[in-house]
């Protein structure tokens, strides 16, 4: 079997570099690089590298040794803990290239030898690149709970719970002469009716998990010369965005990224609304108006001398915030509204707590396994649409091929389930055709 290698740290910019090796060949390598003693499993030792060209020292290293089946790739691996000369790190991958059978390691080979092995399922390997990508604390409590494999468990029930149900129905199958027994009927449909709400349940998720993943959008609309640029400026506290008096300014939209409540907020700056004969104004006004109906969160910006507001853009993910409240004697909130002045900074604490707040409502408040990644999603939906299909008045053929379409789309999402699994459990369970 092949032993693969590769840097698994940054070369640039840091004292130590580690080269991972995962394969049979693993503990001969070592000792061709002039390993001394015995490889213990979890045990790390100082040792001298040896070119074995020149036998002289390359360098001084820290190797860690873990012993099959109980590491990471389930194989014998070391990991070489180096000085991060170029020379070093460049010269070391150039002597374990020659040795026999081992190459350099393909992206993302060390985890997929790993899933191979059965040491996590897909949605683990997957949660790895989006510990490795989490930005905000959200996305790293998600990637944590994803990897310890809580998703994969509530998928793999629902795997089980349909190859159990499958079973009852090859049985009538492989013995044609006898009908199901009414209460059998009865289980079966009991059961799919079960797992259908339970699927159904999992997809109306208002794709938070997707949300915390790849952030939020935050669409600050409303009329022209109501404040809007100068309220993105103040959120990201820069001049991103050109502050004027005169109506009509922003053309486009101007987008920025911040960090709120753990959450990614990319929050667009949009022309303001309004009817105009200006073609390249009204191609602004387009976008905005786009741009709200895609917002998953809107502040709905206003003149508080002059409130216009545009009802049908009101909605329940609208925040509304009054402006210009010291043009005004009366500086109160409203019922609806957040009364604010951006040009004397009065109540502008505000708009972050009611951001927070809102942005916090998102996230679900239990400990809930969520849909993470688009294709858990279409598989899902794929299998509920044959569970849908599925009914006993069918031929049983037809509704057994079903079910058995149904257990495919859920194991593409855990990647743990083909047919034979599936005859094997039956099988082995309910000694069918024995």
């Amino acid at each position: 079997m092949t032993t693969i290698f590769s840097p698994i740290t940054s070369i640039s910019n840091s004292s130590v570099t580690i080269i991972r090796i995962s394969g049979s060949s693993t503990q001969d390598i070592l000792k061709q690089l002039g390993f001394k003693g015995k490889t213990i499993h979890q045990k790390a030792s100082l040792q001298k590298i040896i070119d074995p060209e020149n036998k002289e020292i390359l360098d001084e290293a820290l190797i860690t040794f873990f012993a099959t089946p109980n590491s990471f790739t389930g194989e014998d691996v070391a990991e070489i803990s180096l000085h991060a000369s170029s020379y070093i790190v460049k010269r070391l991958i150039k002597i374990l290239s020659t040795f026999y059978d081992c190459r350099l390691a393909q992206a993302g080979e060390f985890s997929r030898t790993a899933f191979l092995n059965n040491k996590f399922d897909l949605t683990q390997a997957e949660a790895i690149v989006d510990l490795i990508k989490s930005e905000t604390k959200l996305q790293h409590q998600q990637s944590i709970k994803q990897l310890s494999g809580n998703l994969g468990k509530i998928y793999d029930r629902w795997t089980l719970e349909l190859i159990e149900i499958s079973a009852l129905i090859e049985a009538a199958i492989d013995f044609p002469d006898e009908d199901l027994p009414e209460d059998i009927i009865n289980g079966v449909n009991k059961r799919v009716d079960s797992l259908k709400q339970e699927i159904e349940g999992h997809l109306d998720d208002n794709k938070v998990a997707q949300k915390i993943k790849e952030g939020i959008n935050l669409a600050i609309i409303g009329a022209p010369n109501t404040g809007k640029s100068s309220l993105i400026n103040f959120l990201a506290k820069s001049d991103v965005a050109i502050v004027s008096d005169i109506p009509g300014t922003t053309r486009d939209v101007v987008d920025v990224h911040l960090e709120i409540s753990g959450m990614q907020v990319k929050i667009s700056d949009t022309a303001g609304i309004r009817e105009t004969k200006d073609k390249i104004e009204q191609l602004g006004i387009d976008r905005a108006l786009l741009k709200s109906s895609e917002a998953d969160l809107k502040i709905y910006l206003i003149d508080a001398s002059n409130p216009i507001i545009h009802d049908d853009l009101v909605d329940k993910n609208t925040i509304l915030i009054a402006n210009k409240i010291d043009l005004l004697n009366n500086k109160t909130d409203s019922d609806v509204a957040l009364a604010i002045s951006l040009k004397d900074n009065y109540n502008t604490d505000k708009i972050f707590q009611i951001l927070s707040n809102r942005i916090l409502d998102l996230v679900p408040k239990e400990n809930h396994s969520l849909i993470t990644q688009e294709r858990y999603r279409l598989a899902l939906i794929n299998a509920k649409e044959n569970l849908n299909d599925f009914t006993l008045d069918k031929e049983i053929e037809l509704a057994a091929e079903d079910l058995r379409q149904a257990t495919i789309e859920i194991g593409k999402i855990t990647g743990k389930i083909d047919v034979e699994k599936i005859l094997d459990v039956i099988f082995s369970k309910f000694c069918i055709g024995k």
